[in-house]
């Protein structure tokens, strides 16, 4: 039998024991990185850089954004499921399909939502009318062309967004957000005024691109940036697109690697335009991790483009 004496203080030991065992566990909680699941690859990026070593982050959709069957890749509906934060874009699109992934939630029940940080918030878009001779404007564009990541000026406004929502979720990190993004904004501002440099000498160059989204860089300068009159996303048959882009008196054409082969075809054996494959998102740049890296790609093809 253990001595009254003793065992009241073998209890006490056991409370400091489990007391210190509960400070560990809230404190590891309280560090732990936050978990955040990202709309696009490029976002993530930027996400990455701002966030730092407080976040994990994983992309939710590959390829076009466009398409009316677009869902959360299999591969990350589990951490979606887990994620602290949702980035996206204000995009109905994904909206719809992220919440379609998480209705498990509402039938198992959880403590606490996802945050949800739209980076959309005060980016330039390009206008994309959008509409019929009713006047009718598709919900989905009503505020404009939805790649506006494509404007590496945009890049400055989501990073500057994310840091605001990743600090309202851990303000005692607040300031370290606030200091990745301003240094993110420094060094792409520099990179803006390269790329500038480097199109001047293509601002006479025209090009039509088979991936939306393109017109949304010529906010910074360079080639003219031509497109059919359709909705975004929906490409008419390859022979009615190759007959529309003649009339357009382009010298390049763009295809992305997400393109179905046969309009790529097409456009080598109907045009005499130069037709390259160039990747509208890190996503396809193998070796990729960066924001600026898409740009610094796009420009280069565009320049071995005007010279061939």
């Amino acid at each position: 039998m253990v001595p009254k004496r003793n065992k009241r203080a073998l209890q006490a030991l056991l409370s400091l024991a489990g007391l210190l065992i509960l400070g560990v566990h809230s404190a590891a909680a309280e560090h732990a990185r936050l978990q955040v699941a990202v709309a696009e690859p490029d976002i993530e990026a930027i996400v990455r850089a701002v966030g730092g070593d407080q976040v994990d982050t994983f992309s939710l959709f590959k390829g076009c954004i466009l398409r009316k069957d677009l869902a959360v890749e299999p591969s990350v509906r589990e951490r979606l499921l887990k994620a602290d934060a949702v980035v996206w874009t204000g995009f109905f699109n994904e909206s719809a399909a992220i919440h379609e992934s998480i209705k498990p939630l509402d039938q198992k029940g959880r403590e606490s939502r996802p945050q949800w940080i739209d980076v959309s918030r005060d980016v330039q878009r390009v206008n994309v009318p959008i509409s019929t001779c009713f006047g009718y404007v598709e919900p989905s564009f009503m505020h404009g062309d939805p790649f506006f990541w494509l404007n590496p000026r945009n890049g400055i406004v989501i990073a500057r967004n994310v840091a605001e929502g990743l600090g309202n979720m851990r303000p005692e990190r607040r300031e370290y957000f606030l200091a990745n993004a301003q240094a993110f904004d420094a060094a792409l501002r520099k990179d803006i005024e390269r790329w500038r440099a480097e199109l001047r000498p293509l601002s006479g160059l025209r090009v039509f691109t088979a991936q939306c989204g393109w017109n949304n860089f010529s906010q910074i300068g360079g080639p003219t940036f031509a497109s059919c009159k359709q909705s975004p996303g929906v490409l008419p048959a390859p022979d009615e697109l190759v007959r529309q882009v003649k009339a357009l008196n382009v010298s390049v054409v763009i295809v992305d690697p997400n393109t179905p082969p046969e309009y790529g075809r097409a456009f080598r054996e109907g045009l005499k335009a130069k037709v390259i494959e160039v990747p509208s998102s890190i996503e396809s740049l193998t070796g990729a991790k960066s924001y600026s890296a898409l740009f610094d790609n796009f420009i280069q093809s565009l320049q071995e483009a005007a010279k061939s």
